[in-house]
């Protein structure tokens, strides 16, 4: 019997391919790129200094969680064919690879992250050409899910930035990251943490991390698809931007946060899933020598969304039914 490669046995392969060889496709490289760890012990928050990325558009203030797909503004329909590593069918887990991506089949795209925060850092496009805005559901979640199970590592994390929570770009993208690449101990800071139960709901379970600066909702369970929409859609019901990182298709956690746009930081601190889930990206040398784990906890304390508890209890009700 043959075996079929590893997502990493093609990803990684490409992706080094990709840096070594084009370069010129990257907006920032891997050698500016330093990480270091804030006490008082060192599975808490880390910082990255990347010093030659380079800053993306300021964009105006925006106030819609939920907007229309517009084919005028910066998306993946024209994305350079450079830029992508292959294909996937989330219908059987195949890796296409083929020297004609960019066509009429060229759904779930693995691009290159060209400013990537570590190795391998790279995007997928869900159903490109169905041209969702940036708007995760279940049925999106549960397709993705399919890399977790044609990848060899259990380093991957797969991590979704909402619109108003520092996604720059309003067609659905989710980030894939390897922690390995980033941590010693192969996990972000948050999975450190403890997780307290709050409700069985729908045969997974809600939880809420505990002793972490911001607030944090987890959903676990052999199969978390519906409480994982239910949470989704409560959070657009309130209109409360969120980012999620996905550790394994039985463990999500979940930011509710405030609007991107509400939260100025003089370093200019851009929390997004990577930066929640305890990697701080510092753009400047000074702000990397001096951000200090008191200033963290309090300016990640400040995103939480106020109406935090209005969606934890709104999700319990739930569990009585």
């Amino acid at each position: 019997m043959i075996q079929k490669p590893s997502l990493e046995n093609i990803l990684k392969q490409k992706w080094s391919d990709k840096y070594e060889k084009q370069r010129i496709l990257f907006r920032s490289t891997l050698k500016f790129i330093h990480t270091k760890s804030i006490q008082p012990f060192k599975g808490y928050f880390n910082l990255q200094l990347i010093e030659n990325k380079v800053p993306t558009q300021i964009r105006d203030p925006e106030t819609e969680l939920i907007g229309e797909f517009n084919e005028n503004d910066i998306n993946f329909l024209n994305v350079e064919q450079e830029e992508i590593l292959f294909r996937v069918d989330f219908s059987t887990g195949e890796i296409i690879v083929d020297d004609n991506n960019l066509n009429e089949n060229n759904d779930n795209p693995i691009l290159i992250n060209t400013a990537p925060i570590c190795s391998y850092h790279s995007i997928v496009v869900p159903f490109l050409n169905s041209k969702f805005q940036q708007l995760l559901s279940g049925f999106i979640a549960e397709s993705v899910f399919i890399l977790f199970k044609i990848s060899s590592q259990p380093h991957l994390r797969i991590g979704y930035n909402s619109k108003l929570a520092n996604c720059s770009i309003n067609h659905l993208h989710l980030h894939l990251i390897y922690v390995d690449q980033i941590f010693e101990n192969n996990r972000f800071p948050i999975e450190e943490f403890p997780i307290k139960p709050l409700a069985d709901i729908r045969n997974a379970t809600l939880g809420q991390v505990e002793n972490y600066p911001i607030r944090t909702l987890v959903v676990t369970g052999e199969n978390i698809i519906e409480l994982l929409s239910i949470t989704i859609d409560t959070l657009l019901a309130y209109e409360i931007p969120h980012n999620i990182m996905f550790v394994s298709p039985q463990l999500a956690y979940i930011f509710p946060r405030k609007n991107q746009f509400e939260f100025i930081h003089e370093h200019g601190m851009k929390p997004a899933f990577v930066e929640l889930s305890g990697l701080m990206v510092c753009r400047t040398k000074k702000y990397y020598e001096e951000l200090t784990l008191k200033e963290i906890e309090i300016r990640l304390s400040e995103l939480t969304h106020p109406l935090f508890d209005n969606v934890v209890q709104e999700l319990i009700m739930l569990s009585a039914e």
